[in-house]
């Protein structure tokens, strides 16, 4: 293939440009023909796959392809072209972040913190879906056009990176990729962030001097966290991905917690808190805590931290063990939740009804009918933006007014949302596709999550749902895609229904936008 030659890739995919190249393949900006939006296109070539290559190639094309998460670049086909393995991913087209680090120079300590956390979460996402990068350096980072980072460059090959300077000890010994050379990749990538060079000299290994000997601004919790992920033991580095990436959360945004417990040396070894006081020995914690454990989340091998694929969403023992942030605010119980989102639906419920019944008494000429107070307590239904039947619903034509009494009903206090949806799904292929619309709609249910708007165990099985439509998706079976659907939208509306979900947050908006068909 070449630049003056384009040519289409599964009868689908034109390629217009090559962007990038090496011994086992090509990526190229193409074209989707069939969705009309451009695409990026990875490509072996067919003299570096041979047979048993490209069967252990596309099945690692297919794990990416199922790793569905706002920081991965979303893999939205995989398929074989003249006897060579294909991704197809979408195109990103802002910067990486070695790209944005030379083109600005020095980045905030709060830019570097969200900046690496999002390359944390993203690569979590991967190694808790069975995935390892193998290659972790600032170009595999990229910018999508809304400025949210993303991870790239999943190989199709066993190289090395581009750089050894981003090789974990491990790696240089010869052993295979795995979740925690990743980490500590990462950990090379923020150190240079924060100080503009590499954290060894060449050939140098051993502990770094911490970032704050060259960037004084650097707080103490950074250093703790980046020479922890810069271990030279795998056992020694965090946890996770999500791990680091609460930490850089409450490093960047810092809130108290008064509830917290203090911090002892008992504590850390136990699976405790790190230290935070400005006196505490660096990474003492976070070794003995991320080595000792056995049970969820400890460590038997450095590659088995990563392995429950079916991990539900909810924080995780080797989480807290090794960097669990000490000054997040705890989660307020749920039946404290359910309350104050109850309380707060009846609190608008009747200050909308209370101003369209002084409209409606002044519009009219006979005197209003004085109403008697009864001994019984008033329930008020909690305004919902996920109607009761999402199936059958029909939007209200008057999109002037923003919400309106449904009436004559036993309760005149249910309120429902008048804005039109986007579309009907199962009637349509969703702009961009099925896996794109998934995507999205994982993106609504973290941010309804990220808001503490939404019951911890309702989001990790709506998540489940999520994956599971994914696969079916990815097995060629739509309607059973569309079924799984379904039942999230039935989960969620339920949720509301019993305060387990504030209807109003970006979930139940994303459910506003895009109705189902009744079936």
């Amino acid at each position: 293939m070449s630049d003056a030659t384009p040519s289409l890739v599964a009868d689908r995919y034109r390629l217009d440009e090559r962007i990038d190249s090496g011994p086992m393949g090509e990526v190229w900006r193409g074209y989707d023909t069939r969705a009309d939006w451009v695409v990026a296109v990875k490509v072996l070539t067919a003299r570096a796959a041979g047979a048993a290559t490209r069967e252990v190639l596309t099945q690692h094309a297919q794990a990416v392809a199922r790793v569905i998460h706002p920081n991965v670049a979303m893999v939205l086909d995989v398929g074989d072209h003249q006897g060579a393995p294909f991704l197809v991913m979408e195109f990103l087209t802002g910067l990486s972040l070695g790209e944005e680090a030379a083109a600005r120079g020095s980045l905030t300590i709060v830019e570097v913190c969200d900046l690496v956390g999002q390359a944390a979460a993203g690569l979590d996402a991967a190694h808790r879906a069975g995935v390892v990068h193998g290659r972790v350096g600032p170009d595999s980072f990229r910018r999508a056009g809304s400025g949210v980072l993303k991870v790239v460059g999943f190989g199709m090959d066993d190289r090395l990176p581009d750089s050894e300077r981003y090789l974990a000890p491990e790696r240089v010994a010869g052993e295979p990729p795995a979740a925690p050379g990743d980490l500590y990749a990462l950990g090379c990538v923020c150190y240079e962030l924060l100080c503009g060079r590499a954290p060894f000299e060449p050939g140098a290994r051993g502990e770094p001097a911490p970032p704050s000997a060259f960037r004084a601004e650097v707080p103490a919790e950074l250093d703790r966290l980046v020479l922890a992920m810069l271990a030279e033991e795998p056992a020694r580095r965090p946890s996770s991905g999500e791990a680091i990436r609460r930490a850089l959360a409450t490093i960047a945004r810092p809130r108290s917690n008064p509830a917290a417990p203090p911090v002892t040396g008992v504590s850390l070894r136990d699976g405790g808190l790190p230290p935070t006081a400005p006196g505490a020995v660096r990474g003492a914690g976070l070794g003995a805590s991320a080595g000792a454990g056995t049970g969820p989340g400890g460590r038997q091998g450095a590659t088995e931290i990563f392995q429950a694929a079916g991990h539900d969403g909810t924080p995780r023992a080797g989480d807290t063990a090794v960097f669990q942030a000490g000054d997040l605010p705890p989660e307020p119980p749920s039946g404290n939740r359910k309350l104050l989102i109850q309380l707060g639906a009846a609190v608008l419920v009747i200050a909308v009804v209370t101003v369209f019944m002084v409209s409606w008494a002044g519009t009219r000429e006979e005197p209003v009918a004085q109403v008697t107070p009864t001994t019984a307590p008033s329930t008020f239904a909690p305004p919902t933006a996920i109607p009761t039947d999402l199936l059958t619903r029909t939007p209200t034509p008057d999109p002037s007014s923003l919400v309106r009494t449904v009436g004559p009903t036993k309760d005149p206090t249910v309120l429902v949302g008048t804005a039109p949806p986007k579309a009907t799904l199962g009637e349509a292929i969703p702009p961009g596709g099925w896996r794109k619309w998934l995507s999205e709609f994982d993106n609504a249910l973290m941010a309804q999550q990220a808001a503490n708007g939404i019951d911890p165990r309702v989001a990790a099985k709506a998540r489940e749902k999520i994956r599971k439509a994914a696969r079916k998706f990815d097995e060629g079976h739509v309607d059973s895609t569309v079924n799984h659907i379904a039942g999230v939208y039935h989960d969620l509306t339920r949720a509301a229904e019993k305060g387990d979900m504030d209807p109003s947050g970006p979930l139940g908006q994303f459910m506003q936008d895009w109705r189902l068909p009744a079936r």
